[in-house]
């Protein structure tokens, strides 16, 4: 497939990257960090979470129930449709590594300004707190929207494109999509649309700082239809 064997072995491929974000906040957040220095947008959200990692009575993160649940549900299943990824049951470690990615601005697609500022005030403890919520809870089951292009997309993620040298996603991310961590994240039942967006966003250049560079390399290879049809798999596992 490619002489690229050696990048086929190093692929243990599709990240979508799961984060925590906030509708109440998103939209004030994304303007103010676009018009102003982080500074500003982290100011605008310090009243999201409290600087220690309490919980309510029954138990959830004050910071999930203050913030994250708004785009992320209170278990971590966001209301399909939606920009913002399902993070249930997604690996801890994977969850850690994107919101140190936030934090530092390492990830820059067109999204993260809603989620700098939210991770802004954040303290280690918190983190590790909401990251360990999360992968806890339970997966979202799949759902299938359109038959015809799940079969597409089915084809795509263990066949590859092997004449644009495209290797199969389930090499990184397993044929029951449960990925690897901490690089490639459990993929079965995200959102069509987050879907889209992350891989429409590697194929750009719009978000970097992936393991390798493996999903610019895996994007590139790929046309909208096959985005689409990707996505359409991925969310009826």
């Amino acid at each position: 497939m490619l002489q690229k064997n050696q990048f086929l072995s190093a692929i243990p491929a599709l990240t979508i990257a799961m984060a925590m974000t906030s509708v109440a906040y998103g939209s004030t957040i994304a303007k103010t960090a676009s018009a102003a220095p982080p500074a500003a947008a982290t100011a605008s959200v310090m009243s999201v979470a409290a600087a220690t990692p309490s919980v309510t009575s029954s138990g959830i993160p004050t910071v999930v129930q203050n913030s994250c649940m708004a785009c992320h549900g209170l278990q971590g299943v966001a209301a399909d449709g939606g920009m913002f990824p399902n993070l249930a049951g997604q690996w801890k470690p994977y969850i850690l590594r994107q919101l140190d990615h936030y934090k530092t601005h390492t990830r820059a697609d067109p999204q993260s300004s809603i989620m700098w500022g939210m991770v802004a005030p954040l303290t280690s403890a918190q983190i590790q707190q909401v990251a360990a919520y999360f992968s806890s809870q339970k997966p979202a089951s799949g759902h299938v929207y359109d038959p015809k292009l799940v079969a597409e997309g089915k084809k795509l993620y263990f066949g590859g494109l092997p004449k644009a040298h495209m290797p199969a996603c389930m090499a990184c991310h397993g044929a029951t999509l449960a990925g690897l961590p901490p690089f490639f994240p459990m993929l079965a039942g995200q959102k069509r649309t987050y879907v889209i967006n992350q891989l429409t966003y590697f194929k750009s250049g719009q978000r970097v700082a992936t393991h390798k560079g493996i999903m610019q390399y895996v994007a590139s290879r790929l046309n909208q239809k096959q985005i689409t049809a990707l996505a359409a798999y991925i969310r009826s596992r």
